[in-house]
Formats: structure tokens, sequence, C-alpha cells
């Protein structure tokens, strides 16, 4: 992951004061790369314990970490507005570079052993790119099946069990109408497994494996704003991939 993609996960587990020490970084980056732990701490109005205790608050190893990863987000080419396929690019290439640092194998396992595998997706774009997925998990053998509708995920919720296993595809993981479906999944003890823009949220803090990609943010002469979610679609493709892997090779 990159310095803003740790910043997206862990932001919401900080302090007040820690998310204030937050937003100085990242708005001096510049300068930041140059200080020692001891100098940043300073123009925090903080001490070196809680530099460091904050950068491993944001998943990193301590404040060498921090910084290295910090120096190489300024490197980065700078995408201008218009840029889009850079843009498209910058996404796709972010989704890759966090795929590549997860372990995946546990799910891997779930989705292989568990009883009913069941699909779920929470907008119409998250819906096609799901049924990609489904395709490809049948065409390595596992069955599955695509859940339409809240009224109807509610009502199968109630028939799961701790054999079994829900993915769910979102883009904010926030989506009120499927929290109390996500509670009885708990109740009943199904395994779940969220599919979500990185960043905390209520679907992957309430799920039993949690699986994230980058989104961008693209102009449109239709709507205020438009939401690029290439990144699910090339999740969603390596989980298929790496279970056909599992499937032919690692057993």
């Amino acid at each position: 992951m990159d310095f803003d993609q740790h910043i997206q996960l862990h932001f919401g587990d900080l302090t007040d004061n820690e998310k204030e020490m937050v937003h100085y970084i990242v708005n001096n980056r510049q300068e930041v790369v140059k200080y020692s732990i001891i100098e940043l701490g300073e123009k925090l109005l903080s001490s070196k314990s809680s530099v460091l205790r904050l950068a491993k608050k944001l998943g990193f190893r301590g404040y060498t970490d921090l910084k290295y990863s910090l120096e190489e987000s300024l490197v980065k080419v700078v995408i201008q507005p218009s840029d889009l396929v850079a843009g498209l690019r910058d996404e796709i290439n972010k989704t890759f570079q966090y795929a590549q640092q997860i372990k995946i194998e546990y799910l891997l396992e779930r989705i292989k052993n568990c009883n009913r595998l069941l699909l779920y997706a929470t907008g119409f774009t998250q819906n096609n790119y799901t049924k990609e997925l489904s395709n490809d998990l049948f065409l390595s053998g596992r069955p599955n099946s695509l859940i339409s509708g809240e009224t109807n995920f509610d009502m199968i919720s109630e028939t799961l069990d701790e054999n079994d296993l829900v993915i769910i595809t979102s883009l904010s993981g926030d989506t009120k109408s499927i929290q109390k479906t996500v509670e009885k999944l708990k109740i009943h003890g199904a395994s779940i497994c969220s599919v979500t823009a990185f960043g905390k949220n209520y679907l992957s803090q309430n799920s039993d494996y949690q699986l994230y990609y980058e989104t961008s943010k693209i102009p449109s002469n239709v709507t205020n704003e438009s939401v690029s979610m290439v990144g699910l679609n090339i999740i969603l493709t390596i989980l298929s991939r790496k279970y056909r892997e599992f499937i032919l090779f690692d057993e």
C-alpha cells in the first residue's frame, strides 16, 4: 500500500490529536520527509514516542517506514485533471500494489470449503462486476448464488449458518439498507467477506475477511461527480484467478 492508502485505512482509528498530526504531515510532505522523528515531534508540539505510536497505528513498521512511504508519494507523476488515462493507470496500479501485499489464502480456503457461497452487490456497477466473479467461480468448479434485491438478501440471510460464506461488494461500505441484514448474518454465524473502496466503513468492520480497491473521480457533464470503479473489477478478477490457482496448483 502507498502512503495515502495507509491513511485511508487507519484514519478512523486515530484520536483527534493524532488526526491533527496526520493533517500536518499530509499538508507538509515536502518538509516532513526532511525531518528526523525528534524534529517532527517538535513541529507537532508532541514527543518522539507519540510520533512513533502514530506511525504504527497507521500500519507502518516505524517512523523510517512512514517517511520512506511519504517520500515515494512525492515522486509520483502529478496527474492533470484532464489526463483520464493516467488516472485509470494509477487506479489499476494502486489496486495491484495492494493485492500483492495481502494474504488471501485463508479466504481462498473458506471459499473452497464453505457449504453455500452467496454473492451480493449493493449497486449497478458492483453487480455487473460481481456477475463476472460468479461466472469465473463456476468455471473453477465452485457453485455459488448471486442474490438480487435487498429483500431477497434479507430473507436468505435467515437461512444461513456458520458453514456459509457471503461476499458483499460495495463502494462506500456504508449502505444503511443492508446493515440489519449484515447483523443477521453475524447472529447466524455466517462468514462475511467485504469488498469495498479503501477506507474504514461499516461493512469492512463487520466482516471476517476484507478486500479493498482503489477508486478515482472522473469529470462528467451528466452528473456532478462520477466515480471510476475499475479497481473493483481488478480486485474481483484477482480473487477469481487466485482461487483458480489455488484449486489447480496448490492442493
